[in-house]
């Protein structure tokens, strides 16, 4: 089965099996606004609403917090930006169809910012430390989480571990989702490229740069570097992604399993 073709299976089993929670609550709520059975289960009622109270709180400070920090540094992008190097990156790659903003900074800098309308950010710093073959694939793989709007995707798989965290699969099914959507951007970089050389290159120089600035891999390197390499430095070997899923899915049917038979009281 190919990388997309699981996501996709992944995202299905997290939407029914998040389907069916909430669809418990719903009715537990319905429930409970109607008063039927009310004193004779108020323990179990107290923990539905606690969880149900957790989850709306985990939901909104994570859409809210989301809000603040996109605003607060698309004014700082805009703010530092090199209009002369943005203009020549923009026509240099007009084929891309997605807008380039160079920052005026002296740390790497290279990710998609938007929910709807993606854009890349990339700062002058990494114009001066990677060759132009380099920069193109740094490009190329931002290019490819704008196309598949991953900065929209990567925001709800977030605000769903967020809400419903303490469901023991959430965390594992992100682990692994962000991993192959790291993969995924450069396999596309690599293709659109002819040659896995410029990328193998920069995730080197980052690996090496990362020692001496922690900060430097933000955000292109910071996520799945051990699989990435992986795959740049050994392309004819599949790479195979742990996910410890077993576990995490049977205690969280478990729970699920409680607390339909606990509305169901």
């Amino acid at each position: 089965m190919s990388p997309p073709v699981k996501l996709r299976w992944i995202r299905v089993l997290l939407a029914v099996f998040l389907g069916l929670f909430s669809a418990q609550m719903v009715f537990f709520a319905t429930r409970q606004i109607d008063g039927s059975q009310l004193g004779a289960n108020l323990l179990i009622y107290i923990v539905f609403d606690l969880v149900i109270g957790y989850t709306l709180i985990r939901a909104i400070w994570r859409i809210t917090a989301q809000l603040y920090l996109s605003r607060k540094w698309y004014k700082r992008f805009t703010s530092n930006q090199h209009h002369k190097l943005t203009k020549q990156l923009n026509y240099k790659y007009q084929s891309f169809g997605t807008k380039i903003i160079v920052v005026q900074d002296d740390t790497f800098l290279a990710l998609a910012i938007g929910l709807f309308k993606p854009r890349i950010v990339i700062s002058t710093q990494v114009l001066h430390l990677f060759s132009d073959n380099e920069v193109k694939a740094i490009l190329l793989h931002e290019q490819f989480h704008c196309r598949n709007r991953d900065t929209l995707k990567t925001f709800m798989m977030t605000l769903l571990t967020d809400a419903f965290g303490y469901w023991p699969i959430m965390m594992p099914i992100f682990r692994y989702y962000e991993t192959w959507t790291e993969l995924l951007a450069d396999r596309f970089a690599i293709r659109q490229m002819g040659t896995e050389l410029p990328l193998a290159s920069v995730l080197l120089k980052l690996a090496k740069l990362g020692k001496t600035q922690p900060a430097a891999a933000v955000h292109f390197a910071a996520s799945a570097l051990h699989y990435r390499m992986i795959q740049v430095l050994e392309p004819h070997q599949t790479v195979k992604v742990k996910i410890a899923l077993l576990r995490p899915l049977l205690a969280s049917l478990s729970l699920l399993l409680l607390f339909m038979l606990g509305g169901d009281t």
